[in-house]
């Protein structure tokens, strides 16, 4: 009965409402992009949302990166349908992001730097969080694909989020009249 319901827990785990799996992306992609305090600020909490999958699937990185470095080619259609994929889990988890954006800032781990309407500028205050955390081996992965992506969309935490978006899924062949800005 009990091997049961860990096979029924592994079965039912999403990872992208996991908060710990969100949660430890958003310290790796603040970090990543030296949103840090005393320093920067991401531009625009929601582009928390999209990045996550980014930087935990690296193929979505090597679809943008073959289309930058042949932009006339076509998409083909698996990588099309991955990047719609990824956009419609992110506009779906950017609720949930900004719960544990809250969460996070009264926690102290992250700090608001200004409030316009439902967009915050964030940034990681590291002194909460321990340097082998973000510099371990577990997260090598993912912080490989933050800076992979920095360098494919430059200045991507100060763009406002609908050229973000154009970057990484409209100029991709994801319609562009799905998310509001």
């Amino acid at each position: 009965m009990e091997e049961n319901d860990l096979t029924k827990r592994r079965m039912m785990f999403i990872k992208s409402e996991d908060y710990n799996f969100l949660t430890y992306n958003i310290f790796i992609i603040l970090n990543g992009l030296n949103c840090v305090q005393g320093k920067s600020s991401l531009r625009d909490h929601r582009k928390i949302s999209f990045l996550i999958d980014f930087i935990s699937n690296g193929k979505l990185i090597d679809i943008i990166e073959r289309q930058l470095k042949n932009p006339k080619s076509k998409i083909n259609e698996v990588d099309r349908e991955l990047l719609s994929q990824s956009f419609t889990d992110s506009l779906l988890r950017i609720r949930t992001i900004n719960q544990l954006i809250f969460t996070l800032a009264n926690e102290g781990f992250i700090v608001v730097t200004d409030r316009k309407l439902d967009k915050l500028n964030i940034c990681l205050d590291r002194k909460l969080i321990g340097k082998e955390f973000l510099k371990g081996e577990i997260f090598k992965i993912e912080r490989s694909n933050i800076n992979r992506l920095k360098a494919l969309v430059q200045r991507i935490s100060i763009l406002d989020i609908s050229t973000m978006l154009s970057s990484l899924y409209y100029n991709n062949g994801i319609p562009d009249e799905q998310f509001i800005s």
